[in-house]
């Protein structure tokens, strides 16, 4: 007969591995974040520094463009089966999925618009994940809450928006092919999508203990699909913001 003590021994005895699986840190570690927006295309020739031609041939000016990107997650490199069963029996990891944020998420959501140059770096953040390799960041992009970062410089200026419950915002002028006429758009989308961003190995130890990472929005790819047969309410937009996302390689300050 199994004795009791027996039994309760062992998913004791495993929770304790998890915990320490799980709660392993070193001080001192360091990950910043930050997100700029690029071009993926040439510019257009004699054009606005905001306008751009899509794969379907249409010319749009972008007037006003903001987004939310609600969370950010590094996501560690694969492990051996029994750490990631162990993982999986913590309570700390648990707490951490349904968390705003942790060592490993940085959930403080940011409205960022194209009225900064690309290039020009917008601050996200610091994590302070445990040390290992990081071979992914899943970027979530979400409705803004009345909580998120740069909602008062999106409801300022000539064009002001409320992004409080919205995911993107996007208005300008649409030219489409053959038609020398401009046709204004202005649409909002509300839902969430997420990335996986491939990181190729990031590493923090003892011997790295800090780096930066910064996160790339091609956004002359955002209309994408868009053309006089599908406007762009019918295109799957915020598809098309997470699709953009790349990232530069990770730097050491």
């Amino acid at each position: 007969m199994r004795s009791p003590l027996k039994s309760r021994a062992l998913p004791a005895t495993l929770l304790c591995l998890a915990a320490c699986a799980g709660g392993e840190r070193v001080e001192g570690l360091e990950l910043t974040l930050g997100l700029t927006t690029v071009r993926a295309r040439p510019a257009v020739e004699a054009a606005g520094p905001r306008t751009l031609v899509n794969d379907q041939g249409t010319r749009a000016s972008l007037t006003r463009a903001l987004f939310t990107l609600g969370s950010v997650e590094l996501m560690p490199c694969e492990e051996a089966g029994w750490r990631r069963l162990l993982r999986g029996l913590s309570p700390v990891s648990t707490a951490w999925a349904h968390s705003v944020s942790s060592p490993r998420r940085l959930g403080t959501p940011h409205v960022v618009g194209l009225e900064r140059e690309d290039g020009e770096v917008t601050a996200l953040g610091t994590l302070r994940p445990p040390p290992g390799r990081y071979c992914r960041a899943r970027l979530t992009f979400q409705p803004a809450d009345a909580d998120a970062e740069g909602l008062s410089a999106a409801s300022a200026g000539p064009e002001p928006m409320d992004m409080v419950g919205r995911s993107l915002h996007l208005r300008g002028t649409l030219s489409l092919p053959d038609s020398g006429e401009s046709q204004p758009f202005d649409v909002s989308v509300g839902g969430q999508t997420s990335v996986d961003v491939v990181l190729d190995g990031l590493t923090l130890s003892e011997e790295q203990p800090k780096a930066a990472l910064v996160f790339t929005l091609a956004w002359d790819v955002w209309l994408d699909g868009v053309s006089h047969l599908t406007p762009p309410a019918r295109v799957d937009l915020l598809g098309n913001v997470a699709r953009s996302a790349s990232h530069q390689a990770p730097t050491v300050p």
